[in-house]
């Protein structure tokens, strides 16, 4: 966890007995331990965030904007965990208070310490090189010489190849920082729960400029739906929320004023956090279609004048937008699957879109062919992965893939897709919209020949590239 200055590694080394002592004292119920474990914390972060700030700020640490705004969000939270310490009622509350603490303090020191604060670790080793250089000293004297294992293998290629060594640029949208200082508690719960969602949809919407497809994106993958799924459920869902009874009566007691947009779910009682998962699922059930029978017999659905008012409010202005099929129950049980008060999926789907970005660029792309891949490994990885996510999922993950990634065609789609069952039936059952969209390009030929055109000049430039690595190799020490 080093970053190379002392105060900071000293400062990191408290946020470790922190969370240790906040373990150690939920294990043994030592209620005096915890009490002054929960009190420190807030004295903690803003004495850290003092120094790291002075320190970031003296070496020009660049991006620093985006870093402070996480200390001041983190520091809210910290003054919120102390209040709420001392209204406890009893051990047993702050114990369930100290569960939460140190959730949150294990995802502060793996996705802000050990990645944002560590950028300050260059700037820290130049400064001690520069002092080096002033006292005389030798630097590679004094330290062992480190590897930098992320840097890429550079070669001196042919312009018509050099693309072929070019990391994959693409385009992923960013959350805005948490909001605070509502006026009401009907307005934090919406803005709450559209946060909750957007840490779901957002992570879809990823693009890159150099993959182009014909086809529309699925729903999902598009910001321009999202915007229309917020007015759809602050017109059709939110309100059954609000007016609920029992949501109602347990806000009156929750303390609201402090929290903010993502702080919301991890302060507000379980019983209010049930009654609204609760109200939410419901109002999705109530506008799905309903099995009735014709006077000679036949079944037939029918649809309900608030799923007439869902279907014009999410259907797509251009039809190049995106492709939403008719809503039906299917997409009901996607849209109800956006809100999980218990879980933050953001962090998450962003390991898991690495994890399959490496195995992508291991196995697909020559750029790494030091560490290539065995044949089938990123195939593998999606099938793994989707063990740990909702179901309804993981055809939007596989299609981001399709439309980020230039050697993920529909005919890798197709080969994957016979993962899923022994017929198209039973593999429309797992991923349908992975489905629709094989059947959409089977409707475009010109779709699979560009495919196969593309295809055969990657294999010819790829060939190329490894004619060219045999030629040099013994000239220049490839």
């Amino acid at each position: 966890m080093s970053v190379g200055i002392p105060e900071l590694d000293a400062d990191h080394k408290k946020l470790l007995a922190l969370i240790n002592g906040t373990e150690k004292a939920v294990n043994t119920c030592d209620d005096a331990l915890l009490r002054g474990v929960l009190q420190d914390l807030a004295s903690y972060f803003d004495g850290h965030f003092k120094r790291e700030e002075a320190i970031f700020t003296a070496l020009k640490v660049p991006g620093w904007d985006a870093h402070k705004k996480q200390h001041d969000s983190m520091a809210q939270k910290a003054r919120l965990i102390r209040d709420k310490a001392q209204s406890c009622p009893g051990p047993e509350e702050r114990r369930k208070l100290a569960t939460i603490v140190t959730n949150m303090l294990n995802d502060w020191l793996l996705n802000h310490v050990f990645k944002e604060d560590m950028k300050v670790k260059p700037y820290a080793r130049v400064k001690i090189q520069r002092a080096d250089e002033t006292l005389g000293l030798d630097p590679a004297a004094e330290r062992p010489a480190k590897i930098d294992r992320n840097r890429d293998i550079t070669y001196a290629l042919p312009p018509g190849l050099a693309h072929l060594l070019t990391r994959i640029e693409y385009e992923a949208e960013q959350l805005p920082p948490p909001r605070a200082g509502f006026n009401t508690f009907e307005q934090l719960c919406t803005a709450a729960i559209c946060r909750r969602i957007d840490r779901v949809v957002t992570f879809f919407h990823r693009t890159n400029p150099e993959v182009h497809r014909p086809l529309p994106p699925n729903f999902l993958l598009s910001p321009l739906f999202s915007e229309k799924f917020q007015l759809a459920i602050g017109k059709l869902i939110l309100p059954n929320i609000h007016d609920s009874r029992q949501v109602r009566m347990l806000a009156t007691s929750f303390d609201w004023a402090n929290a903010d947009t993502d702080s919301f779910w991890d302060f507000v009682p379980a019983l209010l956090k049930a009654n609204i998962l609760d109200t939410w699922t419901a109002s999705w059930d109530d506008l799905k279609l309903v099995e009735t029978k014709r006077e000679d017999g036949s079944r037939v659905l029918q649809v309900k004048e608030p799923t007439k008012q869902l279907r014009d409010m999410l259907q797509a202005t251009d039809p190049d937008d995106y492709d939403l099929p008719r809503v039906g129950n299917r997409e009901i049980e996607i849209f109800k699957s956006l809100l999980d008060p218990a879980t933050d999926w953001w962090e998450r789907l962003n390991n898991l879109w690495q994890t399959i970005h490496d195995l992508y660029e291991q196995e697909k792309e020559p750029r790494v062919f030091q560490q290539k891949a065995r044949e089938g490994a990123l195939r593998d990885g999606l099938l793994n992965a989707f063990q740990n996510f909702p179901d309804q999922w993981g055809d939007f993950v596989i299609l981001s893939c399709y439309r980020v990634s230039p050697r993920i065609n529909s005919q890798f789609l197709q080969q994957f897709s016979t993962n899923l069952g022994r017929n198209e039936h039973e593999r429309e059952a797992h991923m349908p919209y992975l489905i629709r969209t094989l059947r959409q390009v089977r409707e475009h030929p010109n779709i699979l020949s560009q495919e196969r055109e593309a295809m055969a000049e990657w294999e010819a430039q790829e060939q190329a590239l490894r004619k060219f690595f045999k030629e040099n190799q013994a000239d220049q020490g490839y």
